[in-house]
């Protein structure tokens, strides 16, 4: 009966798919041992086949099963159990070669799905894929296989060595073999690509145009009635926050979709709860009979992960919770990469900021402000003063301060006004202001805290993480005059005011449009400053030499020293062509993660081309 099973199983030489039992009974660790004694025998058979031992090779295997029919009476299974499918798999790959080499046995039919999908899926859909595909030639549907590419059809249904798939596969890496940087494909995986064409290259899939991923993924589930609990939301434990991260550190690198140690990869959440070759590794809900846990959590040898990476206390016991939660999952896709979910340090602190309270991210940037300013200028007295909005901090007198937080004031009621915002807090923990009184403080605070040099034209600049874990503004203070080649301390202010006011969102903001509203708003309270003037003589000769009209919308269209003219003007002509409230619209849609180009469709109801055709033109 065994012997009938295997040689179901040999389709050329492909992996075998076994059903899982019924039956809930379990392999003893003994046995485990046992099974994978046998399991490391099933190589020297091989051997015996290459040096032509037939007979004892077809001995061994014959015991082997044997055995294997041993272990699952005793066990009280069925030998269709996963418990069984790696020896089996191994057994059958080795009974085909065998009745190869004598000319015995029946090659059973190859599935395109089960057998032919996943390596073209893995192996070639990089060059032939759905983006940008090579010579034409998309493999990621069967109808892309039908249809082949430029170099014409890919497959002869009956005929392996006329099928140009086939040629491209089998020749050597110097006379265009596929695919051609990386790893050929073994020559188990072209004999099972052979025997599906020599058999017709029927397609047994659910649609010619379901992606290959899909078909895949709908196949195993129905064959290996994979288990998926889903989330309810009330569990303590997240698998995407809390065992993800850490699976994908210390057991991503032997358990990966290229390398599967043991027939286990965890790359996706699909393929833990899939198993491996000794069957399903999770049981929701049950830690004990769970092999995951008995390997992972030191139950059985050899404990998992090997060599000097060991879990931490935390990752034990949230995998027990995880356990006792019922495994479930918290994601989107079942077939997203766990590596996906491992969060970088960025996002960990802006998790952190994200949860405090107001309170504590103003305590939060008095403190770190008083930091900055002792690192920049430690022999300086620190001169401070304190608003609801504001936290100002200079080494200028606590008069100038004052002048500065009443000028402030005034500029964020315009702004929230502007753009009908009735918010009481623009900023988290208030908007630190610092006012150097000198070029030299200036300058050490932007090289001793930012790591950078400030350019000559520089008096000013402001700094707001997405998590506002930094959030001020730095001014140079040059005085209450303005002229044509700069601004005074005021204009300053409102200029980097505002930029402060459009990054408050987090979202990704061209610096035309940081620099632009604090100026255009400038030149409205101060219209007779030269500054202006320059700006707009500036911003006439600049706009109309970039390549296409709405690369004027792009950062890295000017140098630094001009992108505050672009800005100062661009923004008048978006202001007063259409008012505020598109504005204001223009920068949700970048706070809510949309590029500028779909930004500004949405926000104005024109392409950016037009846009800027209509801003140029009256620049004219």
């Amino acid at each position: 009966m065994l012997r009938h099973i295997i040689g179901l199983a040999c389709v050329g030489l492909v992996v075998l798919v076994l059903l899982p039992s019924a039956s809930q009974a379990q392999v003893t660790p003994e046995q485990r041992r046992e099974l994978l004694g046998l399991s490391r025998e099933i190589p020297k058979i091989g051997t015996m086949i290459r040096k032509k031992e037939y007979e004892e090779a077809g001995k061994q295997l014959e015991e082997i099963r044997t055995k294997v029919e041993e272990i699952a009476k005793a066990a009280n299974m069925q030998v269709s159990d996963r418990a069984f499918a790696g020896i089996l798999t191994a057994a059958a790959r080795q009974q085909a070669i065998l009745d190869k080499q004598t000319g015995t046995g029946e090659a059973a039919p190859v599935s395109f799905t089960k057998d032919v999908a996943s390596i073209i899926n893995t192996r070639c859909l990089n060059c032939h894929g759905p983006n940008n595909p090579r010579n034409n030639l998309r493999l990621d549907t069967f109808a892309g296989w039908k249809q082949g590419g430029k170099s014409g059809p890919l497959l002869v249904p009956g005929a392996a060595v006329q099928s140009l798939l086939l040629a491209r596969v089998s020749a050597p890496m110097d006379q265009g073999r596929m695919p051609p940087n990386g790893e050929a494909l073994s020559r188990e995986e072209i004999q099972t690509i052979a025997s599906w064409v020599n058999q017709g290259a029927k397609f047994d899939g659910q649609a010619e145009n379901m992606v290959l991923a899909d078909l895949i993924f709908q196949m195993e589930l129905k064959e290996l009635d994979v288990k998926l609990p889903k989330s309810t939301g009330k569990e303590v434990v997240s698998f995407t926050r809390d065992i993800a991260p850490w699976f994908s550190n210390l057991c991503l690198g032997c358990h990966n979709e290229r390398r599967k140690s043991g027939g286990l990869s965890v790359a996706t959440f699909f393929d833990i709860m899939k198993g491996g070759d000794s069957g399903e590794v999770i049981i929701p809900g049950d830690m004990e009979n769970s092999r995951l846990f008995r390997l992972v959590g030191g139950l059985e040898l050899p404990r998992m992960p090997q060599g000097q990476a060991r879990i931490t206390r935390k990752n034990y016991e949230d995998l027990k919770l995880w356990f006792k939660e019922g495994n479930t999952f918290d994601g989107g896709d079942v077939r997203t990469n766990i590596s996906t979910y491992v969060r970088d340090e960025t996002e960990v602190m802006a998790d952190r900021f994200a949860a405090m309270t107001n309170e504590e991210m103003a305590v939060h940037r008095d403190r770190k402000s008083r930091e900055q300013f002792q690192r920049a200028v430690p022999n300086d007295k620190l001169e401070t003063l304190q608003t609801e909005r504001l936290l100002l901090l200079g080494n200028v007198s606590t008069g100038r301060l004052k002048e500065v937080q009443g000028w402030a004031d005034e500029q964020i009621d315009a702004m929230q006004k502007l753009f009908n915002d009735s918010s009481k807090l623009p900023w988290r923990g208030r908007l630190a202001v610092f006012v150097m009184k000198d070029r030299f403080s200036y300058d050490e605070f932007v090289q001793t805290i930012e790591q950078r040099r400030a350019a000559a034209e520089m008096v000013g600049h402001s700094v707001l993480t997405k998590s506002q874990e930094d959030a001020y503004i730095v001014l140079y203070d040059v005085g209450d005059e303005s002229t044509a080649e700069g601004p005074s301390l005021q204009i300053n202010l409102i200029d980097n005011l505002a930029g402060a006011y459009v990054r408050r969102g987090g979202g990704s903001i061209p610096e035309w449009m940081v620099r632009g509203l604090g100026l255009s708003m400038a030149a409205a309270k101060f219209p007779q400053s030269p500054l202006f003037r320059q700006l707009d003589q500036t911003a006439a000769q600049l706009a109309p030499t970039v390549n296409r009209p709405d690369d004027v919308f792009r950062d890295g269209s000017f140098s630094p020293g001009t992108i505050g003219a672009i800005g100062y003007s661009l923004t008048n002509y978006l202001l007063k062509s259409a008012g505020p409230a598109k504005y204001g619209r223009l920068l949700q849609e970048l706070n809510n993660g949309e590029r500028i180009e779909a930004a500004l469709q949405t926000a104005y109801g024109a392409p950016p081309a037009t846009i800027a055709q209509a801003y140029v033109s009256q620049l004219r």
